[in-house]
């Protein structure tokens, strides 16, 4: 299903920014708290995935308003980065 696919997206992105931060120089970034940051959220996605029901359209929806939370968190965390 496109959910499963489009969470493993998110994911691999997630993995990806916390590489970044762990991979790039010293001073580029605030290494702890992008790291951190990420895979928290990258936690998030995957806790909320487990229990998605695509045959619900309440799970649906709540699943696609906690990829758009995670959204509005990449801009709150942008500040901090």
């Amino acid at each position: 299903p496109i959910a499963t696919v489009a969470t493993a997206v998110l994911l691999l992105n997630y993995a990806g920014a916390v590489a970044t931060a762990l991979l790039a120089g010293p001073g580029v970034y605030n290494t702890a708290f992008m790291a951190g940051g990420h895979a928290l959220a990258g936690l998030w996605l995957a806790l909320g995935f487990r229990k998605f029901q695509p045959d619900s359209m309440a799970s649906i929806k709540g699943y696609y308003k906690r990829i758009w939370d995670l959204f509005y968190l990449e801009y709150l965390m942008y500040v901090f980065i």
